[in-house]
Order: structure tokens, then sequence, then C-alpha cells
């Protein structure tokens, strides 16, 4: 049997995109019983160079334009044209891990199993761009994918549980799958390079997120704001962003001119991912304010590089982070400000949520979780 893998536009965010490479990187090591034909775009094959290389006879890519990656032209070419691609290349079951599925493809008797990575702030209006038009055709495309899928996959109880709640599913319908750590990305010796005009020797705190209003940034920069005026050291803070709504992006700039002098806040969008691991390392530690995730993946690679977590007590967080972290109402900026300022100044319990971090996670095995996918793939009728 053959199995197509939609790996077109990856770059809807980072914790989605880290997934789709490792994934393809696992999956090019593992024995396979069915034959794989993956779609993927052209300016994705650099991060995928390993696997593309690695002549796993199992696998074919296919690849795409890169022009795919938007987001409309993406949905119109994965609703009319890949299902008919699918068919014409003998495809049995499509794997969709980017939100949306090809709905006609069950017409054509083409199975599919949807993955949901993205958070549901695509179902709650309220925190995404302000684009009402846009928000209402991605909404219902979502549902639409959700409800005419033959299995979903989420990365966590809280995703199941709340599709359950919203679109009234069958939870036999629905499997849950963690995400996981690259380790061999993390582990790996690298020589470190240096970002023109930052010095890893200051200290910092670091915040690893999508540009995007669900995400909470102004509220963290309030915080923080009111932090360093109570600190009697130097402390700056870190963004890495990659840039989904431009308007936000404004409204950061606008504020963090407003609020601070220069070389207090530093922002790196789309930042070479070489260069993560050494932010993570020199970071005092790391927080993350969203509203709404249904999993969260850049925490656990904060507590791989033995880095304190501060972070939102809000949707998948807690059920991720377990013991590991300092939690916060992402409403209350006075509670934002006191969470980090207890872990920056108490190194008891930073060594505490170190500790804790290195045992949680031994639950987010990369390889298992990719393994436990693949099989549930095969396994659908």
């Amino acid at each position: 049997m053959t199995i197509g893998i939609d790996f077109v536009g990856t770059n809807l965010g980072s914790g989605a995109k880290t997934y789709n490479i490792n994934f393809c990187n696992e999956l090019n090591s593992m024995q396979l019983s069915e034959n794989f034909k993956i779609f993927i775009c052209k300016s994705h094959l650099k991060q995928i160079s390993g696997a593309i290389h690695n002549n796993n006879k199992k696998i074919q890519y296919i690849i795409k334009p890169n022009f795919l990656s938007i987001a409309f032209i993406k949905l119109i070419w994965m609703q009319f044209i890949f299902p008919f691609e699918l068919k014409l290349l003998g495809v049995k079951k499509v794997y969709s891990p980017l939100n949306f599925s090809p709905i006609i493809a069950k017409f054509l008797n083409i199975k599919t199993i949807l993955c949901i990575h993205s958070n549901l702030a695509w179902v709650y209006f309220s925190l995404m761009p302000n684009n009402i038009l846009r928000n209402f055709i991605l909404k219902k495309f979502m549902e639409f994918s959700i409800k005419n899928c033959h299995l979903l996959v989420v990365d966590s109880y809280f995703a199941k549980e709340e599709i359950v709640k919203i679109l009234h599913l069958y939870k036999k319908k629905i499997e849950v799958v963690y995400l996981g750590i690259n380790n061999t990305f993390f582990s790996k010796e690298r020589e470190k390079k240096l970002i023109q005009g930052f010095d890893y020797s200051d200290k910092y705190i670091l915040s690893v997120l999508s540009c995007a209003r669900h995400h909470n940034i102004i509220n963290l920069l309030k915080a923080y704001k009111i932090l360093i005026k109570e600190l009697d050291f130097d402390l700056k803070i870190v963004f890495v962003f990659q840039i989904l709504d431009k308007n936000y992006f404004s409204e950061i700039n606008k504020y963090i001119k407003a609020n601070f002098n220069t070389n207090k806040v530093f922002i790196f969008p789309n930042l070479d991912s070489n260069l993560l691991p050494d932010l993570y390392k020199n970071s005092e530690l790391y927080v993350f304010t969203s509203y709404c995730e249904v999993f969260g993946l850049t925490s656990l690679e904060a507590m791989s590089q033995k880095i304190p977590v501060v972070i939102s007590n809000r949707s998948a967080l807690p059920e991720i982070n377990g013991d590991a972290a300092v939690y916060f109402d992402p409403d209350d900026i006075n509670e934002i400000k006191d969470s980090l300022k207890k872990v920056l100044i108490d190194k008891q319990l930073k060594q505490k949520l170190i500790d804790n971090g290195n045992r949680q996670l031994k639950k987010f095995n990369n390889r298992e979780n990719i393994k436990k996918t693949i099989k549930i793939i095969e396994n659908t009728i």
C-alpha cells in the first residue's frame, strides 16, 4: 500500500515546522512496511537534506514549488488538485499534519488521517489576527477537515477534550500522540556562532514563539517593564519570532519604542535554527505567555538545555510541563512579573525546575512518538 504525507507549507509556525522536519529525518531511519510519498516544498529541502540522501527505498519525495506555502494557494491546491495527484499515484491513505486535509479525497476512496498541531486559536476568533473573512474561511476549512477525516491525531489530551466539546466528535475518532524533542539536534557539538549586536554574557530571559496575538507578547513586555525596576542587576529579554501577524508585530514594536531604552529588548525574526541551542543555554530562564496551545514544544527545548521554565497556566501547557515549570495567569501582569522574579532570585527553585525538567522530558521521546504515529497511519482501516 502507498501512503501520502502532505508537508507542503511547513512555515505555519515554529512548532509545526520543527515537527515535520523531525518526522522526515526519523522516518528515513525506520524499517517501513508500506511505501511513502512525501510532498514537500523546495525551500525545506535543505532542512531535511540528511533524509533526502538516505536511500530508504520505501520513501519517495515529491518536490512542490514554494508558492504553495501561501495559505490560500495551499488550500486551493490541497482541495482541488492534490486529491487527484494522490489518486494518479495510487495513494490509498494520506496523512495531513498541517491542520487541514483534502476533503474530497474520501470521494476518491482515499482515507485521510489529519493531525492538528496548530493551537486552537483558529477556533477562537478573539485570538486570531484582525482579518474576519480570512479567519472565518480558515476556521470553516479546519472544521470540515476535522469532521470529514477518517482519523484525527492531536498533540495533547487537552486538545482532544476541546475538539470533542466544540465539534462534538466521537472520542474514538481521536488519537493522542505527544510531540518530542530532537535530541540529536540539541546535543550535537557545534561551533558557537555569534549573533551580531548581541552579547551572550549578558543576563537575559528568552521566549521562542511565533508572533501572533494569542501568544500575549505585550503582557509579557508589561511584566518585564515592572520587573527590571525591581531587580538589582541588568536583565534583557530576547524574542525569537516567526512573524505570523504583521499588525501585531507592529503593535509590539510601537510598545517597545515607547517604553524601553535601546539594548533592552532583542527581537530575532526567523533566526537560523542552528543558533537556538546557544540562545537557550545562556539564558536565565524561558518564558511563554500563550493563551492557547495544544502542546508548546519550545518549553521542552528549554528543559533539554537545563533552563528553568516559567509559563502560562492555560490550555495544554500544565499537561505538557507538569511540575517542571512555574505557572502564572497570562492576564495578570503582576503575577507574570512575580513568577519571573521568583525563579531569577531563588537558586534552589531554579535547580528544582531543572531537575524536574530532566524527568519530564522522558515522557516526550521524539523517535518513539513518530513510530507511534506511523503505526496509527498504517493501521487506519
